[in-house]
Parts: structure tokens; sequence; C-alpha cells
């Protein structure tokens, strides 16, 4: 076997040394086909088995190694339960994600109130989740006395409060909203469930030790589905912004709507006195398709305990979802097989994530990206001359002080084939200026965003987690998809901005200010500060986001300067 593998790689050096430059483009690894071979590999041609051999036979099947474990923090700094409260075998994600980015990244740490908050949670999860049923099934009378006495609004360890995510929208959508949901949950002494009607159980891993989030399908189904718009339990439409009054419990649960059509009065929700409103009800059951944590700052009384739980505003998805979001066996092993096939033994990875929301042509956007990248050195120039150079991009110096040239895996993810295809051909028309060896790949191609299609899911899943694994992302202004790649990465995307009137923008691409989603929808209520419309001038760590003008981000601000 150790021969065969030295005469493999023998070959493969022979086909590269007649090629200044060689470029392999790989499709999905699961499916049947074979790999599109570069054009300097083509007199020689290895099988799929070949080729995934010579990447993978010194590996496990879960995409780890023995040596890798050594050394490293399972719990990521506290952020994790420890191993041995879950089940060995439970979730190969959770067990190996510490691999999963570079180690030169720096990782935010999580406060050490937050890991209290989440060791805190767990406790209250385990005992609150497993008589949610009957909890559920209790008499309305019961629920309203219940939700008026002090001990539910103040949550009481006796008293269980819970919170029910209802999936809507995307996948992108959907992790923004379930992270929102959840530090919801946190803030208000509430145990989150998500709908259990959907694929989530599919999708991923239970994320609270020995226990479930998922909600019995007895009550998704027979309540879920009954509420919308004009669900009399909606919160807030009895409810007038200029109301004062005290709230009162009039029934056991209440619904809550923030999607793009919510009004004035669902936007109270924002304000103090909504939540004074909330805290007497026993169950909320929320649906949003926005990433509303920037919201939660406006309401004044959760904003010292996020300021004790999270002193790096823009690391809030990221230490969130890296507790919460860990991909399904299933999921997992798609991620795994593709990343040690293609992306794995590269010195450089750049995720380009490319979705298109107006009438621009393919074509326009494609060139949009070549002068992003090119602008900002972001991947190497193709030239169609012999001579070397090196190159000197700020994200890839380091790689041409080597003695050989760089490797650079190029992940693009997109509904459209184009996009993979134009990236693909103007490396294929010629060599680097450096000599770097560019690949570049991609995970599944759809004409179109299927919502709730078993497979799509799955496939958006894996494309999100394998896009934060790039050490340079490029994105699309108001894709949730590169919101949540970016966020999970922890790392500031290169933002391609919209084109106006079908011209080409200019500059064709900046980078955020921050790694934190977008709130497309922030609210208009004037509840909280009277510079609601610029929330900047009350909170320093709320500012506009690139992309979209009215929509807010947070970020950390530059510690004020001492004066000379």
């Amino acid at each position: 076997m150790q021969l065969a593998s030295v005469f493999l790689f023998a070959l493969a050096a022979l086909s590269l040394y007649s090629s200044v430059f060689s470029l392999a483009c790989y499709d999905d690894p699961s499916s049947a086909s074979f790999p599109i071979i570069p054009v300097s590999l083509r007199k020689f041609r290895m099988s799929d088995e070949q080729l995934l051999f010579l990447r993978t036979d010194q590996s496990k099947s879960d995409g780890s190694s023995e040596e890798e474990d050594e050394g490293v923090d399972p719990t990521l700094r506290s952020l994790l339960a420890e191993p041995s409260e879950f089940q060995s075998d439970s979730c190969a994600s959770r067990a190996h994600h510490r691999r999963r980015h570079r180690q030169s990244r720096h990782e935010p740490q999580p406060s050490r109130e937050l890991v209290q908050k989440l060791r805190n949670y767990e406790i209250q999860h385990r005992r609150c989740a497993g008589r949610a049923m009957d909890e559920f099934l209790r008499p309305d009378a019961d629920f309203a006395r219940r939700g008026n006495s002090s001990e539910a609004r103040n949550g009481s360890r006796d008293e269980c409060r819970y919170v029910v995510w209802i999936a809507y929208s995307g996948m992108g959508n959907r992790l923004m909203t379930l992270v929102s949901t959840f530090l919801y949950a946190l803030l208000t002494n509430r145990t989150l469930l998500v709908d259990g009607s959907t694929d989530m159980g599919e999708l991923f891993c239970e994320p609270i030790p020995r226990s479930s989030w998922l909600l019995p399908t007895e009550i998704t189904r027979d309540w879920t589905r009954t509420l919308n718009e004009s669900s009399p339990r909606r919160f807030g439409h009895k409810f007038s912004v200029s109301d004062h009054a005290s709230p009162t419990a009039t029934a056991e649960f209440s619904y809550v709507h923030l999607t793009q059509t919510s009004d004035d009065k669902d936007q109270v929700f924002f304000c103090d006195r909504g939540q004074d409103q909330l805290d007497s009800k026993p169950w909320l059951f929320l649906r949003s398709n926005a990433y509303f944590v920037p919201g939660l700052l406006f309401v004044s009384q959760f904003r010292a305990e996020l300021d004790l739980l999270f002193r790096d505003k823009e690391a809030v998805f990221h230490l969130l979802g890296r507790y919460l979001l860990h991909p399904s066996d299933a999921v997992w092993g798609w991620i795994t097989r593709f990343r040690k096939a293609y992306l794995a033994d590269h010195d450089h990875q750049v995720g380009i994530h490319v979705r298109t929301f107006g009438a621009t042509p393919p074509p326009t956007v494609a060139e949009q990206i070549h002068r992003c990248v090119r602008n900002h050195h972001l991947l190497p120039r193709v030239t169609t001359t012999t001579t070397k150079k090196n190159f000197s991009g700020p994200d890839l110096a380091r790689m041409s002080r080597n003695l050989e040239p760089a490797t650079i895996s190029v992940l693009v993810t997109s509904g459209q084939q184009y996009y993979y295809e134009n990236l693909r051909d103007r490396f294929l028309s010629g060599p680097s200026e450096g000599g770097e060896s560019v690949s570049v790949h991609r995970l599944s191609l759809e004409a179109s965003q299927k919502t709730d299609a078993s497979g799509h899911d799955s496939r958006a899943w894996a494309e999100i987690y394998l896009l934060s694994l790039s050490d340079v992302l490029v994105t699309s202004g108001w894709s949730t998809v590169g919101y949540c790649a970016q966020a999970l990465a922890g790392i500031k995307p290169w933002i391609l901005l919209d084109s106006v009137d079908g011209r080409p923008a200019d500059p064709p691409c900046v980078q955020a200010r921050s790694a934190e989603p977008c709130f497309q929808t922030p609210p208009q209520v004037h509840c909280c500060f009277e510079e609601v419309q610029n929330p900047a001038a009350a909170l320093p760590y709320v500012q506009p986001c690139e992309d979209v003008p009215w929509g807010i981000q947070l970020i950390t601000p530059a510690p004020p300067s001492r004066p000379i």
C-alpha cells in the first residue's frame, strides 16, 4: 500500500511539473459524477477513488486524527459543557468541532458570566424541557394564575416558562432567528424549545446535555400552524404603541410575530413595557426571519446583563452559534468528506457566496467579483506570460515567502452555476503571477432555493458550515447565508455591493466593520430613545450595516483615545 501511494504521488508530481499552473475543479464527492480534471492533468487521469486515497488515507472517517486531539480544549474555553456530560457517540461534530478552524485564527473568549449563564441554563433546560408536555396541557385557568404570579415573572426555580421557536424561511434565516431566540431565552429565564414538526432534528445535534430541545410534535402540529398574522393570540394586536396601561394576562400564551410584515404593535416587543406584558405569559411562540439581537439592546432592562455576557459585541452570534449549532452526523459526514478531499490540505481557503436579488446580469456580477478579489489581493492575478512574480496581497503575503508556491482553495456557493464556472475558467486560462496553485470547488448547485426541502436544507447547512472554515470570505450583500458564515467564522467579510441601474458597483466591495449579521428590519417604535432613527446616537455599539442602509448591526467600539 505504501509503494502504491509513493508511485501515485510520483506520477502526479511528474504531471504537475510540465505545467506552470495547475487547477482542479471537483464536484460533490458524495455524488456519482467524476471530477473535472485540470488541463495539466488530462494526460494522467486518476479515478475518484485514487484522488480520495491520496488525500485521506491517513485520516479517520470523521475528519480527525489522533494527533490532532492532543492538547486541545474540547470545551472551547468552557463555552461547552464537559464531554462527559454528553453521550460519547451522540454528535461527531461536537466531538471534533475544535479542529474546524485554523489554529492561527483569533477566537473570542467567552466571559465568565456567559459560561455561568450557560451552565445554569442547562440545569433549567433539563428540569423544564422534560415536563413541557404536561405544562402545556394544564387548564387555562391554571396557566393564567401561574402566569400572573411573581414567581413566574422573576424566574423562580420552581416555575418553568418557555419560548417556542417556529421554523420559518430559508436556512440562513433559521440560524439567525434560532440564535436570537436563544439569547432572548437566556435574558428572560425561559426554556428554548424548537418546532419539532420540521427537519431540525435531522440537521442539528441536541445542544443541551442529557436533554432535548425539540418540542413534542403533538404541540407543534396542533398549535404552530394556527399562529399567523391574524391569530387572536398575536402579541400587540390590541396593544397600542401609545398605551401605557398596566399589562394584564388574559391568556396562557402569546404569539410574537417578528418578520418583514411586522407593524408598530409587533415591534413593542423591543420596548420595556412590551417585555413587562410578555413577562406574565408562561408560553411564548415566536416566528421571525431576522437577526433581532441588536433590537434586544433597545430594551433597557436587558442592557446591563448583555454588557456582562458579551464584552465583545461582535462575538454574540459566534459564541452562541458555536454553543448551539452542531451539524447532525449525516450533515457532518458531507462536510468532513468534502473538506478532507478538496479543502483541508491547502495553505489558504477563500469562500465566495453569491446571491443575487435583482436583475443584474450574471456577467456583470462575475466581473464585480473579479475586481473585488483583484483590487484587495484576495486571490492571485492570472497572467498570460510565464514571468513569475511574488504575490504581495495582505492576506497571502506570508505564503509568498515559502519555498514552494502556495496552494489556495476557493469554495463557491450560489444558486447559479455560472459564477462557479466563470471563476473556474478564469483560473484555467493561465498561470498565476506568483505560481500559486488555485483550485475552485462547489458543493451543490440548485436553480432556486427550495425552503423546507429535506435534501436542500442539508446541503444549505453544509455550505454555510464549509464557508465558515474560510480564511477570507466574499459575500453578496443582504444574504443571510453570508451573514451566518461570517458570524460562525468570526471574520469580517468583503461585501459585494449592489449595482446601480445595471452598472457595476464602484467600489465593487467593502470590508464589513463587524462579523455580526445585519438586523435588516430594526424596530421603528419610539419607546426606547427619541433617537431611534439613529440608534448609534444612544448605543455606540449599534451601527448601520454596509449593505442595508436602514439595517443595524453590533460592533465593538474602539476604546476612547487617551489625551496626550
